[in-house]
């Protein structure tokens, strides 16, 4: 869309200069008018992008009618354009708001190819400002009213900016708080780990999850989960972090009660073994976790963590709705099933799909790795990426429980090299079953029912290479080499 310029002169040849100029370029849609009360009555009754002026005007000069716009229409880009070139002139022009200031020169097609230039300049800078501003003011609305807990901070911790929120955690004004160090209440020892953990962010590990506690001014005391996010500058340093917080004490409460009571557990449990290894197939995931002892209980994002870390096999479950409750199955740490299932052990298979949030308390039953398999079949996690990122993680349905399961072990190999981070895809009948990055050493390892199945190898460019395979066993290995 063309710049609507309002030019302001007195002089006619210049007038007719500007119509010439001006108003033959395509980028620029030129309204002129020949003296300083002529152009604010054309800014009481239209609209403009940008304003020039002669300076030496008989009914009010240049700077007035500045002053007038600065006034009334504060930011309205306002070059002076005049042959005065005296230095006062300059300074006054600049110190009421002046955008630029160009003298007229002997040659108008130079003169008014520097002017249509300041004009796009002039325009483009304030609609960019403009969107700064909105951006900025929409950003601190949607800050201020989110019962979510929002603060950004500098790598030394320096709050910059905060919603009322986190105001309310120290009965304080969120704005009283800008300036001062995010948890200012931690001891010294805390204060230490948590600037050594966000400075070492980085773009590889941009984010993070800590857990505080909370003293409200009432005495009232929370725990409180947050994820930390790193903003990175073009070097790769992080410039400032995004702290999102969430209060978690009903899920604190839970793992504190199942500490306390993990003795006496225990003891009424002597008579169970570690691990369960010898049910019947038929027997409810239920009542396998009802006679397993818990290895512990961790926040879904922890949890994750922590069993990828023991490559654990077992069981996770969390309370839902209504009385139901959620499982995850692991397998070598991985998650590899999830089933919805109610208080009776029934398992649910049509429209069986419940949505986690990173709040959820989980507790760990360890299983021996054919009862952590049986329940994967039929109910496989076919993109496990998406429980790596703070979101919500919906669990697919389960459609049969009894079929024959088997790993593939896939290692793609570059060079003679193994090679990390390319995506491996495998599909049945044309749809995708398995998604997966490789790991450091070139491997992924897939659980899939028997059947016949297409393996996809590919990376940002498009597919590397391709091969069908049958799993009839319980693990099979096949090795890719790319180019």
């Amino acid at each position: 869309m063309p710049v609507s310029v309002l030019y302001v002169d007195d002089e006619l040849p210049h007038l007719m200069l500007a119509r010439e100029y001006l108003g033959s370029s395509e980028k620029i849609t030129l309204t002129d008018v020949s003296s300083g009360k002529e152009a604010i009555e054309a800014l009481r009754t239209g609209q403009y992008d940008v304003i020039v002026s002669d300076y030496l005007m008989q009914d009010m000069d240049g700077i007035a009618l500045l002053k007038y716009v600065r006034a009334n229409y504060e930011g309205i880009p306002f070059i002076l354009f005049t042959g005065k070139g005296r230095e006062d002139i300059v300074i006054s022009a600049l110190n009421s708001g002046a955008d630029y200031y160009i003298r007229k020169g002997e040659d108008p097609i130079i003169q008014f190819n520097e002017l249509e230039q300041r004009i796009l300049q002039a325009y483009e800078g304030h609609h960019a400002k403009k969107e700064l501003t909105a951006r900025e003011q929409l950003y601190h609305s949607v800050l201020t009213v989110q019962t979510e807990i929002f603060v950004d901070l500098l790598p030394d911790l320096t709050i910059i900016r905060a919603n009322d929120a986190y105001g309310s955690l120290y009965a304080t004004p969120a704005t009283d708080l800008i300036g001062k160090k995010i948890f200012h209440d931690l001891s010294d020892e805390e204060r230490k780990d948590l600037l050594e953990t966000i400075q070492s962010l980085n773009l590889e590990n941009p984010a993070v999850y800590i857990e505080t506690p909370v003293t409200y001014p009432d005495g009232k005391t929370a725990q409180i989960l947050w994820h930390i996010e790193g903003v990175f500058g073009t070097d790769g340093t992080i410039v400032t972090a995004k702290a999102t917080g969430e209060d978690v004490t009903p899920a604190y409460e839970a793992r504190s009660g199942l500490k306390e009571s993990e003795e006496k557990y225990q003891q009424a449990m002597t008579d169970l073994p570690q691990h369960i290894g010898d049910f019947d197939e038929n027997v409810p995931l239920n009542f396998i976790i009802e006679n397993t002892r818990p290895l512990g209980t961790w926040l879904l994002p922890e949890l994750i963590k922590e069993m990828k870390s023991k490559k654990t096999y077992g069981i996770a479950s969390t309370t839902g709705a209504e009385g139901f409750r959620a499982f995850l199955i692991f397998l070598k740490g991985e998650p590899e099933g999830g089933i919805y299932i109610d208080r009776s052990g029934v398992l649910y298979g049509d429209r069986s799909v419940l949505f986690l949030k990173n709040s959820q308390a989980f507790t760990f039953y360890p299983t021996e790795p054919e009862i952590a398999g049986r329940f994967v079949t039929g109910c496989r996690i076919y993109d496990k990426s998406h429980l790596r990122v703070p979101a919500s993680n919906p669990l697919p349905e389960i459609s049969s429980r009894r079929k024959g399961i088997g790993n593939i072990n896939i290692e793609i190999m570059k060079d003679g090299v193994p090679a990390q981070g390319i995506r491996v895809t495998v599909k049945s009948g044309g749809k995708i079953v398995g998604n997966d990055v490789t790991s450091m050493q070139g491997h992924t390892t897939f659980q899939l029912l028997y059947g016949m199945y297409t393996g996809v190898i590919h990376n940002e460019s498009g597919i590397l290479s391709s091969f069908d395979f049958k799993l009839e066993e319980p693990e099979i290995t096949h090795t890719v080499s790319i180019p």
